[in-house]
């Protein structure tokens, strides 16, 4: 998951904005109801929401508490499922196939093709089950960091919007460079600017 367990990949935010009065009754609320929702028996392609820390598949988090003051330790999880375009392309032949077959002339339009195209897709989705991906998520609400268990821009874009909409707060991702931009003064920032990565690289050895 990134920060619990296997290899530290991780990324870090700075929260922007006020906590509003009562903030642990409103997280509550607010985590409750974005908790991960099953796409199982759908044909949605994500799904995503919060989950117990240590369980992905506990959503009533009845093995973990998520507040451990001042702490917020919650799990991100995103499922996702596709189509592949050869997978896609067999199954709308078939559906092509099976609908000429009913017809005197044998014919299908452009609309009725289009249509079974997309019939095949939603039956394919339905019979699909989705890749689950799990996500830890630590939040120090004292100093208004936040650390996510991912690095990738998909996880990134996917958290940033869930953690605004469930709790009305905006993240500044924190990377380096522009920490060094927020702290270095005067002339100093145009050596900053010039600045490249050090190649740490030995050729030979």
């Amino acid at each position: 998951m990134g920060i619990y367990k296997g290899n530290a990949t991780l990324s870090r935010y700075r929260v922007r904005g006020e906590l509003p009065p009562g903030f642990a009754d409103f997280a509550d609320e607010r985590i409750n109801r974005f908790v991960f929702r099953s796409i199982d028996n759908t044909t949605d392609e994500l799904g995503v929401g919060w989950v117990s820390s240590l369980d992905y598949l506990d959503t009533n988090f009845a093995n973990a508490g998520y507040m451990l003051d001042p702490y917020i330790v919650l799990g991100l999880r995103i499922d996702k499922r596709a189509v592949s375009g050869a997978l896609l392309k067999k199954y709308h032949r078939l559906e092509m196939k099976k609908a000429a077959a009913m017809r005197e002339d044998h014919k299908l339009s452009r609309a009725d093709r289009e249509d079974l195209k997309e019939k095949a897709r939603l039956d394919l989705l339905r019979r699909i089950p989705p890749a689950t991906q799990a996500v830890d998520v630590c939040w120090d609400t004292a100093k208004a960091e936040v650390w996510l268990g991912a690095s990738s821009k998909k996880a990134r874009e996917i958290f940033e919007d869930l953690f605004h909409r469930t709790f009305d707060l905006k993240l500044e991702p924190v990377l380096p460079w522009f920490t060094a931009q927020r702290l270095i003064k005067g002339e100093d920032r145009f050596s900053l600017e010039k600045a490249a990565p050090l190649n740490l690289y030995i050729s030979g050895e």
